[in-house]
């Protein structure tokens, strides 16, 4: 093996906070760190399929970083970090498709404010994410790049809708990465790929260019991806704020993120409600139930006191049809009407099924979550916390047929709504790394946490994450 593939190896191992801290001290360039990052993806990507577009003026940002410091310029705390984004969020003069045939050649003329944020801490972007047409899939896969591949098995998926960020970060391509989240897609990749991903309440990440600056009924929201929990509060912290451009981007709150993500308060007489299957809602692998409830007990261990509860989730599906295909309407009615044929089956199925919603439905839907709401505003006045598995079972294989999970009669997309049940609610609920199964596939811990708390979730992952170093870990990959 030679110098520059041990560097680039070195380097892919090493967190967000690391690198900021060497080059923002001048130990090592900003270009350097590129050039490993560059030449990690060119050995690893062929074989996952996660980047679908490099920044060709890598480098040249790069250098940039370098010129700031070397003219004495305060180190920022992204300084020199290659950062990933998902082809769903806008990054100026590189290429944004969507994952769709529509808009294979668009070029934007600005960042995403989520982007700019990262650039201004001093990130330096590697390149763009492969993700399914319009992110609405759980597989990541479409007609332009291909299918992403889990870098644990390749003959796995990396999950959707933010597959191809999580198989990236989990590779070590970057640190970290950028994904959306509407049903579960930052928080199902992370599962799958065995990193830590987080969606934050609607609102803390300020979400512009959207279609529409009111994201009316759920809310399809920005966050991060990482492969350690310090990573994820360091990119939270610099994401979140308000933004005017956004009218519904949150004030600032006085909550530090990246303190609470390394920070290891006491969980004495903490709370946590576990529920492995959402009252029998969710088919459930018997090897994700074995992992996760050993989880649920390192953190009984760690003092919290963890009882088997959960709220009513009968309406759940109702809720969901309702809510999403208002969404689905408003966003790919027009296109529907106009390009169905060169869009995904998978897709234009979704679109049809929400087009045949009348309006009564969406607005009984929408009552149906408030009900919900206040089922689980009171559950958590009992619970500081709720701890669910991510996903009901591990990654499943791309070429065979979908695995028979629970008793056989359950739909197989039903293992999802873990994530889903959160989504609705507007809660922040992260994924974190909790184990693998025997065939050497990570499975998820999702962790929800009160009303606007990304800071206490984080903390509780932190902890756990503090005594179960074994889950945090990279796949053995070229």
């Amino acid at each position: 093996m030679d110098e520059d593939f041990e560097m680039h190896d070195e380097l892919a191992v090493m967190s967000a906070g690391a690198l900021a801290s060497v080059v923002g001290s001048r130990q090592i360039s900003a270009r350097e760190v590129a050039a490993a990052a560059l030449r990690r993806t060119e050995t690893v990507n062929p074989l996952i399929n996660a980047v679908c577009a490099l920044n060709d003026r890598m480098l040249e940002e790069a250098d940039a970083v370098d010129q700031r410091l070397a003219a004495n310029e305060p180190a920022r705390p992204l300084e020199g970090v290659p950062f990933l984004v998902k082809d769903n969020i806008y990054t100026r003069g590189l290429r944004t498709t969507f994952g769709s045939k529509l808009h294979e050649h668009d070029v934007p003329e600005q960042d995403s404010i989520c982007v700019e944020r990262l650039r201004a801490a001093g990130g330096v972007l590697l390149g763009k994410t492969n993700t399914p047409e319009f992110a609405h899939d759980i597989n990541t896969t479409n007609a332009l790049f291909g299918t992403t591949r889990n870098p644990w098995n390749p003959s796995c998926t990396a999950g959707g809708s933010s597959g191809g960020t999580g198989a990236a970060v989990a590779a070590g391509l970057a640190p970290v990465g950028l994904g959306t989240d509407l049903g579960g897609s930052i928080r199902i990749p992370s599962a799958f790929n065995g990193i830590a991903g987080i969606r934050p309440a609607p609102g803390r990440v300020a979400f512009y260019p959207p279609e529409f600056g009111w994201d009316t009924l759920v809310a399809h929201v920005q966050g991060p991806m990482a492969a350690n929990i310090a990573d994820l509060g360091l990119m939270l912290s610099i994401l979140a704020g308000p933004d005017d451009r956004d009218p519904m981007s949150l004030p600032s709150q006085t909550l530090d993120f990246a303190a609470a993500a390394q920070q290891l308060p006491s969980l004495n007489g903490k709370r946590i409600a576990f529920s492995i299957d959402l009252n029998k809602l969710v088919p459930i692998d018997p090897e994700v139930e074995e992992l996760t409830r050993a989880a649920v007990r390192d953190l009984a261990g760690l003092g919290c006191e963890v009882e088997e509860d959960f709220f009513d989730t009968s309406q759940l599906g109702e809720i969901i049809r309702g809510t999403r295909g208002f969404g689905m309407v408003g966003r790919y009615a027009e296109r529907y009407d106009q390009h169905r044929e060169q869009m995904t089956q998978v897709l234009v199925q979704q679109i049809a099924t929400a087009l045949a919603l009348d309006v009564r439905s969406v607005t009984r839907s929408e009552s149906l979550r408030t009900e919900y709401w206040h089922g689980v505003r009171e559950f958590l006045t009992r619970y500081d916390y709720i701890a669910t598995p991510t996903v009901g079972a591990p990654a499943f294989h791309l070429d065979r047929p979908l695995p028979a999970i629970g008793d056989g009669r359950t739909v197989f997309y039903d293992i999802f709504l873990s994530a889903y049940a959160f989504s609705v609610t507007g809660l922040p609920a992260m994924s974190v790394p909790c184990g693998f199964t025997r065939a050497g596939l990570p499975v998820g811990l999702q962790l929800v946490g009160p009303r606007l708390r990304e800071d206490l979730v984080l903390a509780l992952a932190a902890a756990y994450a503090e005594a179960c170093p074994q889950h945090f870990r990279r796949p053995s990959i070229a």
